[in-house]
């Protein structure tokens, strides 16, 4: 993906209320797009197209695998890998951390990591590797409680060590690892909040983490010049992002890691233009922005859980986020497939779905119903897209198509047993729950609202 697509994404739109025919590559498709952004009483889904437009590409599907290789001895299954489902693999939770790789110093174990990249360049995925968790050898704070064991959350005492560490990473895998993020959900000491945090995956200050930077990115450009280091993946509010940044961070990366850890679309929504507002204050605006970590976890069925996946994947390829990388394909809570089982998950047919819509799909803005229904717009092939599902509250609104108009295909994002009858998209339009719907048509001048 272009780093500047989000840039684009705040380009001027049409003004609200206003029919506008886009015309693109052969077709028309006349939409409603009220594009605003930032204007007072503006609705939150308002999204508007690209400038130009974008493209979504197989990439920006991304995921983890826990145990695409069993840890020997644990009698756990290997994962298999989903044929032509996935383009990104981010390595975390999966026995490659620092720790893993370099049990004692200048003692390295490959074979595990060996094998994760053969298999994700064997299936065209591209991979993003996760540098930070320190060993308990080289931590600053070697008995200090950290998620992995002590010292995990620690920055490292000799940061040759570390030198070390991402020289022999760069080498080793030097145009295989796309890119690197730089460390996983810090905390920093100099907020009072997240001192002595049990939970925080790195306990330094934040000049300590931008030193970290400043070296990775000096053993990157000596080794492997073409590798992308991201900011650390942070998680929450902004307040940690912003003060990497402010301390200098922002010169060291190529990118933008953030966790899209959310309840609903609207979080969703608020907490990316948080980050962009950030990345606009800072004169980053223009750094490509991945979504490192995004899950949901299954409650009952699962139904709900893959409806909010499937949002939120829609949502961020209307948005502009360059990557997003679900976690995680075999997690227990928030997983594509049953870890013991390998059933899949309905989550595992709303992220196809998610894909088989968008992949080489021209994104056209999106937009909220009065009714409280979303409708996301695009166009392949000469067919034109509409993907609607209920924001909020109980009522729907019906959007009717063109009489001219020639159905192609429709379906559900989670349900996808539940037929859809195409003379009825026709006849009474498109009525949708929580559960995305789809529905490919040919191009026409206009797509009718009609009042539930």
């Amino acid at each position: 993906m272009m780093s500047s697509d989000a840039r684009r994404a705040n380009a001027a739109a049409p003004r609200p209320g206003r029919w506008v025919r886009w015309v693109r590559a052969g077709f028309s498709l006349a939409v409603l797009l009220p594009g605003i952004h930032g204007a007072a009483g503006a609705d939150l889904y308002d999204i508007a197209p690209a400038t130009p437009a974008r493209v979504v590409g197989p990439q920006y599907f991304g995921t983890h695998f826990h145990r695409l290789l069993p840890v020997s001895d644990s009698g756990e299954r290997a994962t298999p890998w989903p044929a032509g489902q996935i383009g990104a693999l981010r390595l975390w939770d999966s026995s490659t951390r620092w720790s893993d790789l370099e049990p004692s110093r200048g003692s390295f174990r490959f074979d595990r990591l060996d094998a994760y990249v053969a298999q994700a360049q064997a299936e065209g995925a591209s991979l993003l590797m996760v540098l930070g968790s320190a060993p308990r050898w080289a931590a600053a704070r070697p008995d200090e409680p950290g998620p992995y064991g002590p010292g995990s959350a620690s920055e490292p005492a000799d940061l040759e060590d570390w030198d070390r560490y991402v020289a022999a990473l760069a080498r080793r895998y030097k145009g295989r690892i796309e890119a690197y993020e730089l460390w996983n959900e810090p905390y920093f000491s100099d907020l009072p909040a997240d001192r002595n945090q049990p939970t925080a995956f790195f306990t330094g200050s934040v000049a300590s983490m931008v030193e970290l930077a400043r070296r990775a990115r000096a053993v990157l450009d000596r080794e492997d010049p073409k590798a992308v280091l991201l900011t650390p993946g942070f998680v929450g509010g902004v307040q940690r992002f912003d003060m990497f940044l402010r301390a200098g961070g922002g010169r060291y990366v190529g990118g933008v890691a953030y966790h899209y850890y959310v309840d609903d679309d609207r979080e969703f929504i608020k907490l990316h233009r948080d980050i962009r507002a950030v990345m606009t204050r800072h004169g980053l605006s223009w750094l490509p922005l991945y979504n490192t970590e995004s899950g949901f976890a299954s409650q009952g069925d699962g139904a709900d859980a893959a409806g909010l996946l499937a949002h939120s994947m829609v949502l961020g390829a209307f948005l502009g986020i360059d990557r997003f990388y679900q976690y995680a394909w075999d997690n227990g809570r928030s997983g594509m497939v049953l870890p013991l089982t390998l059933q899949p998950t309905p989550s595992a047919a709303a992220f196809a779905a998610v894909r088989r819509w968008l992949v080489g799909t021209t994104l056209l803005g999106c937009h909220l119903e009065p009714a409280g229904t979303v409708r996301c717009e695009g166009a392949r092939n000469g067919e034109n897209l509409l993907i609607a599902w209920r924001a909020e509250g109980n009522s729907t609104i019906a959007m009717r198509l063109p009489a001219s108009a020639q159905m192609i295909a429709a379906e559900h994002a989670v349900d996808q047993n539940q037929l859809i009858n195409l003379r009825a998209v026709l006849d009474s339009g498109v009525v949708a729950g929580t559960d995305p719907v789809a529905v490919w048509w040919r191009p026409s001048n206009s797509i009718e609202r009609v009042a539930p």
